[in-house]
Parts: C-alpha cells; structure tokens; sequence
C-alpha cells in the first residue's frame, strides 16, 4: 500500500494519505489488524488492508486504462474508502459493530475523519476535498446499499465497481475454500 501512497503526484492528496499512513499511528494500528466486515468478506484480522489494497489496485489498472481518470484522486479514495471502518468495528477476536459504527457506520465515519484531515492541510483546495469527500460518500454505488449519494464523477464511479468487485470476490473465494 505504501508504494501506492508514494505514487501519488499531487502535494494535497501526498499530504492526506501521510498524514493517515505515515503519521498516524493509532489509524496504522487498526488499519493493518481490523477486518474489513463482521462477515461476508474480509470478516478476518487484516481484512481491511487486504481490502484496501486490492481495491487500490484495481483502481490503478483502471487508471491506466481510461487516460481521463485523476489517477492520484481515485488510488487516494481507493485506499481510504473503507477508512471508518477502524471505528465501526471493534478488534478481534470480538470483531463486532462498535456502538458508533451501529448508529452512524464506516461511510460517515470515515467521511468525517478524512475531512478533518482535509482542514488541518493548509490550502487544501475546496473542490478536491468535494471530489474526495463524494468518492467516500458514494463508494457503495447506491442508496440502498448505504450511500447517502450514488456516483456522479467517473472516479466515484470507478471506485463503486472496484469495492464491489473485490467484496464478491472475496465472499466467492471463501466459499469455495
């Protein structure tokens, strides 16, 4: 995962991902060991980094695949779609829903911690943050599935279908093992 953070070209977004991958250490902690669902998929300790960075890869082919993505936009939101999850879930071996993450869940969480980062960057710009906070907003793909907004900009778009691609692969995956 972090040669994708130090990928990234753009000094806001480098900044965003440092100040979560590289300099917050409690996050790091929870991010490397919690999973990335009670159940389903990825219900096991590191599941949510083997969730993120499967994710981030796909968003990278992707990248390179369609020239008119913000490749740096989508790798960051890729990596810290599911961020509010390390607040949703309680760490093993109880792996439960948190009382937050009951009354609020991963998707506001996680929106919330990474706009609070946003603010502590001095000149973030205004619409990158709109474009990073929507891909978080939207990275479920629809209202029903939890979204309080379906993708409207081909990076949030693009993140959905990696998300959900990576989710049913690997409930496939173990349920034929």
């Amino acid at each position: 995962l972090m040669g994708y953070v130090n990928s990234v070209k753009n000094s806001y977004i480098k900044q965003l991902l440092d100040s979560f991958f590289m300099e917050d250490t409690a996050f790091i902690h929870k991010f490397k060991n919690v999973s990335a669902a009670k159940t389903v998929h990825h219900g096991f300790s590191g599941g949510l980094l083997e969730h993120s960075l499967s994710v981030t890869r796909m968003c990278a082919h992707m990248a390179d695949n369609y020239d008119y993505l913000n490749r740096d936009l989508l790798v960051a939101c890729a990596m810290l779609h599911d961020a509010g999850k390390v607040r949703e879930l309680s760490a093993f071996p109880k792996n439960d829903y948190t009382d937050e993450g009951n009354f609020i869940g991963h998707i506001v969480i996680g929106y919330e911690m990474i706009m609070e980062k946003v603010r502590g960057i001095e000149g973030f710009p205004e619409v990158l943050a709109s474009e990073i906070g929507h891909c978080i907003l939207s990275h479920h793909g629809e209202l029903e599935y939890g979204s309080p907004k379906k993708p409207s900009i081909a990076e949030a778009l693009a993140l959905s279908m990696a998300d959900n691609m990576d989710a049913k692969m690997e409930t496939m995956r173990e349920v034929l093992e």
